[in-house]
């Protein structure tokens, strides 16, 4: 690990791959994007109820290798990711962090737990016995279609669980293969040159979300004498020394990791903010995400893009008449379980209010 890189070692994106890579950042952060998310999602869970239906009806709850507990683990990663795209739509960019408010991660660990069994079952160490696993295909189909459209935007976006991790947005050939395929609909922006400049140095506090530009500048301590000096900030022309990546309002600013002949180098960095991700907070999205396009599922497994028409999680509250008969289970604890009569009222829960989240309709 270096602390200094030799700029003129440095492999840096062009011009135009920087308009490129700005695009695919806003793209990929975007609430269209990960709205589309949990469309698939969604479908991915409404297969698994249909499974274990099936399963009940032809007695085999007990064989089948879908049962119900794994469908209230997959109804919890839907709730989480429903509960990211509706704070993420109210301008929180938090629900794309490694902590508490990290909604999408959170959202993700069931799938990848799904991902690796549907590995194993490909390889041959796991077996699944689709006799009695109503469904099987197309659960798997629905799962890989959502796990290409997470990947396709989680990568350069969703904080890593470690905070030494380098920034993810690397200037190489898996960068450059993603960028490629990308399809824009209209000219693309010219990256911002924001006038009033903010940084932040590596294992500093980023002080808001948004996409930041690494470069090659030396920040001065600040202290009572340069309280008083104009101009104390450093000032253009900057030279950019890595590739822009989108970073985390309240984190540490990472490494960044440059690409050098043959090889790779994690260094130290300083960080200038280049475009803020104020979105949403207005509660309008912006008119660009209406030409927003995203690699096609049916590429991987031949499933078409969601209907819009798609339906959404039913909450209702405690106290409330419930909508639709069915099984609901507590919001946070879908282990507690309750089957209901339309219109009959939604209880208390060890004694307060709570949400009910729609499982099974009757």
């Amino acid at each position: 690990m270096k602390n200094q890189t030799n700029t003129s070692e440095v492999l840096l994106p062009s011009e135009l791959e920087r308009r490129q890579i700005y695009f695919w950042l806003k793209k990929t952060s975007s609430l269209t994007a990960w709205r589309r998310i949990f469309k698939f999602y969604q479908s991915w869970a409404e297969i698994m109820e249909q499974s274990i239906r099936e399963a009940d009806k032809r007695g085999l709850a007990e064989k089948t290798s879908l049962p119900e507990s794994e469908y209230i683990l997959i109804l919890r990663g839907l709730a989480h990711c429903e509960e990211g795209v509706i704070q993420l739509g109210m301008g929180d960019k938090r629900v794309f962090k490694f902590d508490a408010n990290g909604e999408f991660e959170m959202a993700s660990r069931i799938l990848k737990y799904w991902a690796e069994i549907y590995h194993r079952v490909e390889t041959g160490d796991n077996v699944i016995n689709e006799e009695y696993t109503p469904f099987w295909g197309e659960f798997c189909q629905r799962m890989l279609i959502l796990s290409a459209a997470w990947r396709e935007c989680s990568m350069p976006i969703l904080e890593t669980r470690y905070f030494e991790d380098p920034a993810p947005t690397t200037y190489n050939s898996w960068l450059l293969d993603e960028i490629a395929d990308l399809s824009f609909a209209n000219k693309l922006e010219v990256v911002p040159d924001p006038a009033d400049s903010i940084f932040v140095k590596t294992n500093h506090i980023t002080p808001c979300s948004g996409i930041w530009e690494p470069i090659d500048v030396e920040l001065k301590k600040t202290s009572l004498l340069t309280l008083f000096v104009k101009n104390n900030k450093p000032q253009p022309p900057f030279t950019i020394n890595g590739t822009m990546n989108y970073l985390h309002g309240g984190s540490k600013a990472p490494q960044m990791t440059v690409a050098i002949e043959g090889d790779s180098i994690d260094s130290n960095t300083t960080w200038r903010l280049i475009w803020r991700d104020d979105r949403y907070g207005d509660g309008n999205i912006p008119q660009e995400e209406q030409n927003y396009l995203f690699k096609s599922p049916e590429n991987i497994s031949g499933q078409a893009e969601p209907a819009e028409s798609a339906s959404e999680i039913i909450w209702a509250e405690s106290g409330s008449k419930a909508p639709i008969a069915g099984q609901w289970l507590v919001d946070f604890d879908l282990t507690a379980k309750i089957t209901v009569a339309k219109d009959d009222v939604l209880p208390l829960y060890q004694g307060r209010e709570v949400r009910w989240i729609l499982a099974f309709k009757l």
